[in-house]
């Protein structure tokens, strides 16, 4: 009896457990989905930043409508799309992830946020090093021919041209896929893609060994050397690995960590030495001039330590949320010179950043998570409507005040803050302001021409073509046309088609695959129709498997020369070739001599027979044989010629 009663308490003990963690579950459950269904809302946490420009460049800016010289430190995020001039290269990085362009290239960022990093390539060739393992999981580069995602850290590359797809892997290991083949590329081999007749073809290739490769390998040798600290900052902060080559790291007793640039000019201030530009869907983008100048200003505080500007970054996070620009922004109603005066004031490590463009309810905390601890108790999350006055307010240099023109050209900040009159500076920095909203973005204005189409409605203008495109060219499809009114709302990304390639720029040099690569890959595309011609090469040396069990079933192609291949190359040509008209018609060599020459040699020149004939006559008097003996008697009866003439 007392066995079974502690047998019914346990077994009542772990019901009630199971309840208990089964209530716990669903809570967790449902705020987990009601965390994901906030952020939804969220603007992107994750974006990309240009590091180095070697020649021109160009953007396609949707809110502009037009073709922008990319600069360093200009953010890069979904619906980018970049194209590299042909003498030019460009790198630019994600986290810990770097991708370099080569010249002649053309990339669409289809989708960067939070989970996910998917390019695409148009054309051109472009390479990727993949530093985190989480993040490889969710990197894809894709082109016409497939996906390509990487399975592990490493060093990778794409190559997009003549109709194909490249794939090498230098170091990790790239795995290639499609909706009728799949296949793993290891470290150090290279194949190569194609569609015919609605099926992918591959196969292996020598690696490429050009301009281009030599300029990867040294940039990663360079990232080598630097070895950028990762002990205040996470790696996947965008612009972190700038940080230590341009600056020095102290401890602040309140602050944490904090850091201060090395070189700066004189009366240096935050977000005064760049420029600001419109990027959806954040609006006012700062784009600063150092080549540090990425994530103090997209990340972390300002404060001023023993009479200079330094950085306090916060806590560490592992993936911190990118900001525009990190300022409170002041001066609302102010004119000097005629026009609105508009300012704004970094912020300090106790002050909340308070986002004017469109959000979920959670997105207040993560961009503010690496500072939440120093803010108090009863900070409101959404804008006060009290006035403030900011702990930068007053700090020399620390308020920036421009006509608010300055901010629409794209125009350099501070030649336009020293045409403030300092008057207007001064009220500015001594007075407490409610936080407003930064002014918006003037809509372009679009001049109508005044000709008519044929139907009789009023010509619809075309946007502009990049600087230095061909006037033939057409900009990419669906922004060919703007409604015929005076100013144009902005499309969203999201209506541009994305595999469209933005329009060539005059004087870009054409790359093809070499020819010893392609005539070994590609042998069937330059011999005859494949139906008279069968190829004995094994078949999947030229198809890729189907996906599924199979894929890892499939047997590697031999390294050697298949022997269709010699049917492809150059020496074959002199076949086709006539043979020279004078040999055809030359008689028989000596040797044959005796010989009386055969009925189609009849039809040779006739002044040349006689003398042939009397040479032959001569040679067989000398031998002592008259010509006759042997005229014109067949074969079978040689023997019995030869006996009678005994």
């Amino acid at each position: 009896m007392f066995r079974t009663a502690l047998i019914n308490k346990s077994l009542r003990t772990h019901r009630l457990l199971a309840t208990w963690l089964a209530a716990v579950l669903l809570v967790v459950l449902a705020l987990v989905s009601g965390g994901a269904h906030a952020g939804d809302d969220d603007p992107p946490g994750r974006v990309g930043r240009v590091t180095e420009s070697q020649g021109q460049a160009w953007v396609y800016d949707t809110d502009a409508d037009e073709w922008v010289a990319l600069q360093r430190n200009r953010t890069i995020t979904s619906g980018s799309r970049i194209a590299v001039d042909g003498n030019a290269r460009l790198e630019f990085r994600v986290g810990s992830t770097t991708v370099r362009l080569a010249g002649a290239s053309e990339l669409e960022v289809r989708r960067l946020d939070d989970e996910r990093i998917e390019l695409f390539l148009l054309d051109g060739s472009a390479a990727l090093r993949v530093r985190s393992q989480d993040v490889s999981r969710e990197i894809e580069v894709a082109t016409p021919e497939g996906r390509f995602t990487p399975r592990r850290t490493g060093h990778y590359r794409i190559d997009r041209r003549d109709g194909s797809s490249v794939a090498t892997s230098w170091n990790g290991e790239l795995h290639f896929e499609n909706d009728d083949s799949a296949l793993n590329v290891g470290a150090g081999r290279s194949a190569e893609f194609w569609r015919e007749a609605n099926t992918t073809r591959y196969t292996w290739s020598e690696s490429q060994n050009d301009e281009f490769a030599d300029w990867v390998a040294r940039a990663n040798r360079e990232d080598d050397r630097s070895g950028a600290v990762t002990r205040y900052v996470s790696p996947e902060m965008t612009g972190y690995e700038d940080l230590d080559r341009n600056g020095q790291w102290e401890s602040h007793p309140e602050y944490g960590p904090v850091w201060a640039p090395t070189t700066v000019v004189a009366g240096w201030a935050p977000y005064r030495y760049g420029h600001w530009t419109w990027m959806s869907p954040w609006g006012w983008t700062w784009v600063d001039d150092a080549p540090w100048g990425f994530a103090p200003f997209h990340y972390g505080r300002w404060v001023v330590v023993g009479g200079r500007w330094c950085w306090a970054p916060g806590r560490y996070v592992a993936r911190p949320v990118y900001a525009p620009a990190l300022v409170a922004w002041i001066g609302h109603g102010h004119v000097s010179a005629g026009a609105p005066v508009v300012g704004w004031v970094p912020l300090a490590p106790r002050e909340p950043y308070y986002p004017h463009y469109a959000r979920g309810g959670g997105y207040w905390k993560s961009v503010n998570s690496a500072h939440l601890h120093l803010f108090p108790s009863a900070t409101p999350r959404t804008i006060p409507t009290r006035a403030i006055r900011y702990a930068n307010q007053g700090v020399p240099g620390g308020l920036s005040a421009v006509p608010s023109t300055a901010l629409v050209s794209r125009r350099p900040i501070a030649p336009a803050v020293a045409q403030i009159d300092p008057t207007v500076r001064n009220d500015l920095s001594n007075q407490q302001w409610r936080p407003h909203v930064p002014p918006p973005g003037v809509a372009r204005t679009i001049a109508v021409p005044r000709g008519n189409n044929n139907d009789g409605s009023s010509a619809t203008p075309s946007p502009a073509l990049r600087p230095g495109a061909p006037p033939g060219m057409r900009p990419p499809s669906g922004t060919a046309q703007q409604p015929p009114a005076a100013t144009v709302a902005r499309e969203p990304r999201e209506q541009i088609p994305r595999p469209v390639r933005p329009p060539p720029v005059t004087g870009r040099t054409q790359h093809s695959v070499p020819a010893q690569v392609r005539s070994e890959a590609l042998p069937q595309l330059q011999t005859p129709p494949r139906t008279t011609t069968p190829q004995p090469s094994p078949p999947e040396a030229r198809r890729a498997p189907i996906p599924g069990p199979e894929v890892h079933r499939i047997r590697e192609p031999q390294r050697t020369p298949s022997p269709a291949r010699p049917e492809t190359r150059e020496p074959a040509r002199p076949q086709v070739q006539p043979a020279p008209a004078p040999r055809a018609a030359m008689p028989a060599p000596a040797p044959r001599a005796a010989m009386p020459a055969p009925a189609p040699h009849a039809a040779s020149p006739q002044p040349q027979q006689p003398q042939m004939q009397q040479r032959e006559a001569q040679r067989e008097v000398q031998r002592g044989r008259p010509p006759e003996a042997r005229a014109r008697i067949p074969e079978q009866q040689r023997g019995q010629g030869r006996e009678q003439m005994r």
